[in-house]
């Protein structure tokens, strides 16, 4: 089981708390401020679970997850989308491109973060 969580986030304060937080729970967090830059430490460091904003610079999260789950190499590692955009249609298409949860970031605490995070790796 690998702890290492691949954090694509471009809000630079948000990507901070959102990692004390996991390391703080035992994770080893690699962070991503763009969706090329997570497409590529996807594929190098291979992580446990990757959260995944849809906002990004470049590719945004939903083209991240396309490539990632054509990716032989990336496409069985589990996605969690960590969002500001709670619409039913994000929801549904990120599931239907393969996400694992969909959490929309103002309805979830960082403990209920860690401990999603915790269950998937664990799976």
């Amino acid at each position: 089981m690998s702890k290492k969580v691949l954090l694509a986030e471009d809000d630079l304060a948000l990507l901070k708390i959102y990692s004390n937080k996991l390391r703080l729970g035992g994770f080893d967090v690699s962070p991503a401020t763009t969706g090329d830059e997570a497409l590529r430490k996807a594929q190098t460091d291979l992580p446990g679970i990757i959260l995944l904003d849809l906002i990004l610079p470049g590719q945004d999260g939903f083209m991240v997850l396309e490539s990632l789950k054509r990716n032989s190499k990336t496409k069985n590692i589990p996605v969690i989308i960590l969002s500001n955009l709670g619409q039913e249609t994000d929801i549904e298409r990120g599931r239907r491109l393969g996400a694992v949860d969909y959490l929309v970031k103002s309805d979830v605490s960082l403990n209920e973060l860690v401990d999603k995070v915790r269950a998937y790796i664990q799976k």
